[in-house]
């Protein structure tokens, strides 16, 4: 509903002229702000600006700038708050489709066990760092899908990312909407953890920690890796394989404290059997 009346108002400002748009908006900014004051440890400064920046992002989608209508009198440019804010709300709003809550039906064996065992740590509010080992077309991601969905259904948040959309430098500050996000999520699932450096993983494992404020591995999330050590490695310059394995997670301490789950049966290449178990 919120979200709507950024996008009505914006709409207003560029088709319908008002005469007075500055008082217009003073009119309804707290209207429009109700999304962005669910969040916590936010600033109603910053909750200002998370709104101006919105309704400006939907004004350049139409050709406009927000500052062409003079609603405020500073100068509107992006913040890395109003970001932050803004993709923090819309993790927390995700709608589940249907066909994606009908996955868990759709599971093999080796994933119904792997998905039982994550969502009674989920659901018991208990802890867990699990790896899943499986080869390309093990159906990994399908098993991430069903678990994001079913968490995200009950209303709880459940986050998602690859190691090509993570890196140490952006990881949020303790204060920011993002860890605030992060402290709420039920489930966390980080693909492709075999590409990523072990001090990606460590420095996500102090995050965490320091998020939660309690010394247990991963601030005591359920958090869920996956990848493929025979199709990918970190990437190290001018390397050979002892370099490539040093820098991965295989060589981190928090390597031994994962629980491992293995998905063996290909599902894209159930009929070639050889093929199979070359690939494992």
């Amino acid at each position: 509903m919120t979200y709507s009346l950024r996008r009505l108002f914006a709409t207003i400002l560029v088709y319908c002229s008002p005469d007075n748009p500055r008082e217009l908006w003073e009119q309804f900014e707290d209207s429009m702000s109700e999304d962005f004051k669910i969040l916590a440890n936010i600033k109603a400064k910053d909750i200002h600006l998370a709104v101006l920046n919105h309704i400006n992002d939907i004004l350049h989608s139409m050709g406009r700038d927000i500052n062409e209508f003079n609603l405020v009198s500073e100068n509107i440019t992006s913040s890395k708050m109003a970001n932050e804010a803004k993709e923090a709300y819309f993790e927390r709003n995700i709608i589940v489709i249907n066909e994606d809550l009908l996955l868990h039906r759709k599971v093999n064996t080796e994933q119904k066990i792997a998905y039982d065992i994550i969502l009674k740590r989920v659901f018991a509010n208990e802890s867990g760092a699990f790896f899943i080992d499986g080869p390309g077309g093990s159906g990994k991601t399908f098993l991430y899908c069903a678990l994001l969905a079913t968490v995200r259904s009950k209303g709880y948040v459940a986050l998602a990312t690859t190691t090509s959309g993570v890196t140490a430098s952006i990881l949020p500050g303790k204060q920011s909407s993002l860890a605030s996000l992060i402290c709420d999520a039920k489930l966390i699932v980080w693909d492709e953890v075999s590409m990523a450096k072990k001090n990606m993983i460590e420095a996500l494992d102090s995050l965490l920690k320091d998020i939660m404020n309690i010394n247990v591995l991963f601030g005591g999330k359920v958090i869920v890796f996956g990848g493929d050590f025979r199709q990918t490695l970190p990437v190290v310059r001018s390397g050979k394989k002892e370099d490539f394995i040093r820098e991965s997670i295989l060589n981190s301490e928090i390597w031994n404290e994962l629980e491992k789950l293995r998905l063996s049966e290909n599902m894209r290449a159930k009929t070639d059997l050889s093929f199979c178990e070359y690939l494992i």
